[in-house]
C-alpha cells in the first residue's frame, strides 16, 4: 500500500485530508526507516509519540512484543481538512494474509470526497 499511498497521496490532499503516521521513533528514525525500506522519505504527516500518550489513549499498544520488534501497533489514519478521522485501521494488516485491497482502498477516496486512488497490488519496499 506504500506505493500506492506515495503516488496517491496528491489526490489526498487536494481533498483536504491528511496521511498521519504515529509512531514512537523520532522524525530522524523515521526518515532513515523510509529512506532505507522505500528509498525515499515519505511524505506523510509523521506524529512522533515518544512517551506513548497517543498509543495509549486511542489503544495503539500490543499485549505482547510483534515479532519484528515492538509493542506499537501498525496503524493507518486519515484525517479529513475538519481534522476529524475520517478512516482508521487499527491495527493495520497490510502483509501476507491482509484483507486490505483495492475496494477498501477506494473506500478512503470515497470517505474524504476524491477522485479514485490508483491501488498497486505490492508492498512498495524498495528492491536490491
Amino acid at each position: 500500500m506504500a506505493a500506492s499511498l506515495r503516488q496517491d497521496y496528491p489526490k489526498i490532499r487536494r481533498a483536504g485530508a491528511e496521511v498521519a503516521v504515529i509512531k514512537p521513533d523520532t522524525v530522524e528514525e523515521h526518515r532513515k526507516y523510509s529512506a532505507a525500506l522505500f528509498g525515499v522519505e515519505l511524505p506523510y504527516l509523521f506524529v512522533p509519540d515518544p512517551n506513548l500518550d497517543i498509543a495509549r489513549r486511542y489503544s495503539l499498544l500490543r499485549n505482547e512484543e510483534h515479532p519484528h520488534g515492538g509493542f506499537y501497533y501498525r496503524t493507518f489514519w486519515i484525517v479529513n481538512r475538519e481534522g476529524i478521522i475520517t478512516y482508521k485501521s487499527v491495527p493495520w494488516k497490510v502483509d501476507n494474509g491482509a484483507t486490505f485491497g483495492n475496494e477498501e482502498y477506494q473506500q478512503i477516496f470515497a470517505l474524504i470526497g476524491s477522485e479514485p486512488g490508483n491501488w498497486i497490488a505490492t508492498c512498495g519496499l524498495k528492491t536490491p
